[in-house]
């Protein structure tokens, strides 16, 4: 009992910090993990292999692989021109355009991990929101979630469904036909939505925008590189399961070649090769392996109970837990918290809805607030530095923040229409 308190204080501790951004969160983590690791050879609980056999190495080796293609892709400048191309060449009004970006947002995030989709898209979407004077708060928050939907849609998207992925011994081809058509009816829920609600804010008129961009220069020979690479791991995904070999195996493959002939410049090699990701996941499993170690985790199936012993409905409270605690925690370490008990109701009934009901409950919440989704932090701070720059901004904003409180005005009744539908689908595929 001593153990598990003292265990779940420390984790509770190390998230508090993150939450108040008082220590980066790589550092939060892996001293989070020290500590564990000690109080577990302490107390006998917890021993340095069990700390090891609890990392997902596969999940590490997916976001290794996928952090080179997205950095060969963006430093070849190919997806800055993409955005600036659907910009010049629009010929709809401001409404349009705004929903083109979004589209956007959530296509690029299927092909490349969802926050460097976010990286890629916001300085373009400041830059023409300032030019337009459109407030770029819905926007952003739509983009935010779209980057969210494409991620969970496939199975290199997001941190989610790489550990999903791990854990539940899933194929690229399982994300397609588990995810894929719940998110896109999702995307086309949240464009409902923001149709209806920011209609003058928006400013959705038929009025026809051109622009003029600084015209940006791509690397052919490094865009041809980062295409046949991204080729490459996506048919070894598809084929992975006939072949007998793991997604993780390709994902190494791929950044491998990545490392050694992708042309990445050697200052931006930790940056490309996902490095701290790969550290904060590493900690974070850690931490929660030693939440298993104790009576944490039997606790928390045992909560399961309140659910009674049906299946749909132990499924949708592991869905809309998920979500009420990933507005907290954020998406990758509520997946991580969740992945044992998902796991145990795997084990009672061997049903690929858990991991779908898991995913879908981490995409709504990671949507309901900022803090859900590391694309938010992103945004947010993107936004900050352009206000800085550009205090012209501000008469066009309204007065209006991108911060915790702001951004659930538009959060909270995207996570009601995401669970409602969600809930609508796991109780029709479930088993």
């Amino acid at each position: 009992m001593l153990a598990s308190f003292l265990s779940l204080s420390i984790f509770i501790a190390v998230f508090t910090v993150i939450f108040l951004n008082r220590i980066e969160r790589k550092k939060a983590v892996l001293g989070g993990a020290g500590a564990l690791l000690l109080l577990g050879g302490v107390m006998g609980f917890y021993t340095p292999l069990m700390a090891l056999e609890a990392i997902y190495f596969e999940t590490l080796l997916l976001i290794f692989g996928m952090s080179m293609v997205s950095a060969i892709l963006a430093a070849s400048g190919i997806f800055d021109q993409l955005a600036q191309r659907v910009v010049q060449r629009s010929a709809g009004g401001k409404g349009q355009l705004w929903i083109l970006f979004v589209l956007i947002t959530y296509l690029f995030s299927l092909m490349v991990n969802n926050l460097s989709a976010m990286v890629v898209i916001l300085p373009i979407t400041l830059k023409i929101c300032h030019r337009l004077r459109l407030n770029p708060l819905p926007i952003l928050v739509a983009e935010i979630v779209a980057s969210n939907l494409g991620g969970a849609s496939t199975m290199v998207g997001d941190f989610p469904n790489m550990i999903i992925s791990s854990a539940g011994h899933l194929h690229f081809i399982d994300f397609i036909q588990g995810m894929m058509v719940p998110s896109l009816l999702l995307l086309a829920g949240m464009l409902l939505y923001f149709q209806w609600t920011e209609r003058r804010r928006v400013s959705f008129d038929s009025a026809a925008v051109v622009l003029e961009l600084a015209p940006v220069e791509v690397n052919q020979a490094q865009l041809r590189f980062g295409l046949r690479l991204l080729a490459f791991a996506l048919v070894g995904f598809l084929l992975a399961e006939w072949l007998g070999i793991r997604p993780g195996t390709v994902a190494m493959i791929v950044g491998l070649i990545g490392l050694f002939a992708g042309g990445i410049d050697s200052e931006k090699l930790e940056e490309a090769s996902g490095l701290g990701d790969i550290l904060f996941f590493a900690g974070l499993f850690v931490m929660v392996g030693a939440l298993a170690a104790t009576d944490v985790m039997s606790g928390l199936v045992s909560v399961m109970g309140v659910f009674g012993d049906s299946h749909l409905a132990q499924l949708l409270g592991l869905m809309w837990v998920a979500a009420l605690v990933t507005m907290f925690l954020n998406a990758g370490p509520s997946t991580a918290f969740f992945i044992p008990l998902a796991g145990h109701l795997y084990m009672a009934t061997p049903d690929p809805a858990v991991w779908w009901a898991l995913s879908l409950g981490v995409l709504a919440g990671s949507s309901a607030s900022l803090t859900g989704a590391t694309a938010g932090s992103v945004a947010a701070s993107q936004l900050d530095r352009y206000r800085l720059e550009h205090p012209e901004m501000e008469e066009t904003m309204g007065g209006g923040q991108l911060d915790f409180r702001g951004y659930l005005q538009w959060g909270l009744p995207i996570m009601g229409i995401f669970l409602t539908f969600s809930t609508l689908y796991i109780a029709l595929i479930a088993r």
